[in-house]
């Protein structure tokens, strides 16, 4: 009997011309998102590539100078662009991707593609993610906002119960129909991404496992939509209402609690200003925290300590140059400074998201968004990550120089290549889903109010 019942709706859903129009421009749009990914990506990638490795090329052929000016010279490090960036590129245009390894100055990452973006950037990028968390939903509800109040708009619905079928087998035909609608979507979505993803990504054993859970989750998104859209359709017994109300539910999960959150924990919990930030860690390289004493003062007592172990009585009698000794005390001296002022930082960074994502419990397209950044990699933890590992790097260049410097005071292009160049590998599929674990849970809340809504709306299901 369900089958019939799935039959009788897959033949009235699409038999609409504006049913088929809708589904027809979605395809479109589908094409077009999934283009757009592939495009993204591969001049994305090209181009970051390409960039390391001129810079690098450059720095490693500068020639002779002294180790200290020549670490000067610098190079960049690149956020290499995710593999699955092509599906959803998150915060990537936000945040920037390239970070000036140079001594003394923790790089700030820059050329966020925000920035020289027209205003349409606004609206956002149009790729498989951004359809799936912003057009896709609406499409859904628009398929099935009247899948039950149509019968009783046209008095049907009698009939329809008064039939030798059962009220669960109604129930499940049209949820079912509804169902095979939005799969037949999400199998052009996988056919056409899964092609792009084979044909371009050279990792493609370690990218397919983040492939197939994103994949599982758009899956358990669009259930939890549609079977929203089916209770709400029943409940309402009017296409009018139901749209209405599906069409609110979107608007307020999609946009205005969004940025209602976003607003609120800028309020709650205020970032600090960069001149504040600069003064903070100004005065602490300069005069030190607690009994650390001025930067004069600690660099008159790392000579003593550096006297007395090579055991002469003047600057003069040392073997090694002190200054590039100054230079990578300070150096690490100055980096516990900047590392706690951007722990700080950090750490308010992540309450600011941990408030935005517990308005997720109250918008299952926040708990998405969430769960589809952590999974492609393009979320602020691995930029994060990012920024920590291309400083950790950065410090490391300056040991090797400073090294070198104590020694000698040219340096030649053999020296130059001995800096290793810079490589990120972001974090691990584990550690991501660890990172995604609450907006798994808050989906996981959605799939039970979603049986919950179900459930009570299958008990209304009377004349």
């Amino acid at each position: 009997m369900i089958g019939i019942v799935v039959k009788k709706e897959l033949k009235e859903i699409f038999r609409t011309s504006r049913i088929a129009w809708l589904f027809a421009g979605l395809l479109v749009l589908i094409a077009l998102s999934v283009y757009n990914g592939y495009t993204y990506y591969t001049s994305h990638s090209s181009l970051l590539k390409e960039s390391q490795e001129v810079t690098y090329k450059q720095f490693i052929s500068q020639g002779n100078k002294n180790p200290h000016l020549g670490a000067h010279f610098g190079f960049y490090a690149y956020k290499p662009t995710a593999d699955l960036a092509m599906i959803d590129n998150g915060i990537e245009d936000y945040t920037g991707s390239s970070f000036y390894l140079e001594p003394h100055k923790r790089g700030i990452i820059k050329f966020r593609e925000v920035t020289d973006a027209t205003s349409l950037k606004s609206f956002g990028f149009l790729n498989i993610g951004y359809l799936i968390q912003f057009i896709f939903p609406l499409f859904i509800f628009l398929i099935c906002h009247n899948i039950f109040s149509k019968e009783w708009e046209n008095g049907t619905i009698k009939l329809l119960l008064g039939s030798k079928v059962g009220r669960r087998d109604i129930y499940m035909g049209k949820l079912l129909a509804c169902l095979c609608v939005v799969s037949m979507l999400i199998g052009i979505i996988l056919f056409l991404s899964s092609t792009v993803l084979i044909a371009t990504s050279a990792n493609l054993e370690k990218v397919m496992g983040s492939y197939l859970i994103y994949l599982s989750g758009l899956c358990l998104f669009s259930v939890i939509l549609t079977s929203i859209a089916v209770s709400v359709s029943l409940l309402t017994r009017s296409s009018t209402l139901s749209l209405v109300i599906l069409a609110g539910f979107w608007l307020m999960g999609v946009f205005l609690l969004p940025r209602l959150a976003g607003e609120i924990s800028k309020h709650v919990y205020p970032a600090i200003t960069s001149v504040k930030f600069d003064h903070v860690t100004f005065n602490e390289m300069q005069y030190g925290v607690g009994d650390e004493g001025t930067k004069d003062y600690r660099r008159e007592k790392l000579l003593e300590r550096t006297l007395a172990e090579y055991h002469v009585d003047s600057i003069q009698q040392l073997p090694v140059y002190f200054i590039p000794i100054t230079i990578e005390f300070f150096e690490e001296s100055d980096g516990k400074v900047m590392d706690r002022a951007y722990s700080a930082v950090d750490q308010n960074q992540a309450r600011q998201n941990g408030l935005v994502r517990s308005v997720a419990m109250l918008s299952p397209f926040l708990a998405f968004r969430d769960f589809s950044m952590h999974v492609t990699a393009t979320d602020m933890e691995t930029h994060n990550d990012f920024s920590e590992k291309a400083e950790q790097h950065r410090r490391k260049i300056g040991v090797i120089v400073d090294e070198y410097y104590q020694k000698h005071v040219e340096a030649t292009n053999e020296f130059w290549k001995t800096v290793p160049q810079f490589q990120y590998e972001p974090p691990g599929l584990t550690h991501r889903l660890v990172a995604a674990g609450p907006a798994m849970l808050i989906m996981l809340g959605w799939t039970l109010a979603a049986i919950a809504l179900m459930i009570f709306s299958y008990r209304k299901m009377t004349v």
